[in-house]
């Protein structure tokens, strides 16, 4: 199939994928919630957020376009936001942590699920040691298109159980509007390059590792949060 139409099938078996439709997600979403059990879901998933640009600086220099700094500068922008730390999606994430009642900087304190530290070691290689379309498979519509539609789920479960203001939640309302935008930036990129079978399979292994990883975190979360 054309690019387009490669593109169009991987996000639509994305949107299917057992990650993104993950019994914890739909339990998060729909059921009650304890302080805690969001405070335990938080903090094992700041483990996640405070390394995602890693990722990107790994795959970056990999990528043989020579334009891919320039079409990756809004989403290196939006994750340091904007060049003001206070506004850098890992700032934003410890305002709605503290809003949770957590101490300062219990979040480095926190002993990381197996799953977690999995979830980063594996990414940490696609990007680093593996070739760039598996990287881009896994940083692009492994994570940005992917995102959007399960952070829908956790806004509404946390809204649904706390009195938290949409400025304690930004980290998450942002990404859902944020990560659309940066999808159009990596499917930009990802069309050059998978205009053969070939390069359409390296593509979606990447993608599908980095939601099987994903997978295997919300199993994580499922066995800590509510069992």
């Amino acid at each position: 199939m054309n690019a387009e139409s490669f593109i169009c099938s991987l996000e639509d078996e994305i949107l299917q994928h057992p990650a993104v439709q993950h019994p914890f997600l739909k339990r998060f979403a729909t059921g009650p919630l304890t302080r805690r059990q969001i405070q335990i879901f938080g903090l094992q998933h700041y483990q996640l957020v405070r390394v995602f640009v890693n990722y990107m600086t790994n795959l970056l220099p990999k990528i043989p376009d020579p334009d891919a700094a320039v079409l990756f500068r809004v989403v290196f922008d939006d994750e340091f936001g904007q060049h003001t730390l206070f506004r850098s999606h890992p700032a934003l994430y410890r305002n709605f942590l503290k809003a949770l009642g957590l101490e300062e900087g219990s979040w480095g304190r926190v002993a990381p699920l197996p799953e977690v530290s999995a979830f980063i070691e594996n990414h940490m290689a696609l990007t680093r040691d593996g070739d760039f379309l598996s990287g881009l498979g896994a940083v692009g519509p492994g994570h940005e298109f992917s995102i959007p539609a399960m952070f829908t789920d956790l806004v509404a479960g946390i809204r649904r159980n706390t009195a938290l203001t949409d400025e304690e939640m930004e980290y998450f309302t942002l990404h859902i509007v944020e990560d659309k935008e940066h999808a159009v930036v990596f499917n930009k990129l990802i069309a050059r390059h998978v205009q053969n079978e070939a390069g359409q399979a390296a593509l979606r292994a990447g993608a599908m590792r980095s939601l099987a990883l994903r997978k295997s975190f919300w199993d994580g979360l499922m066995h800590v949060v509510f069992e």
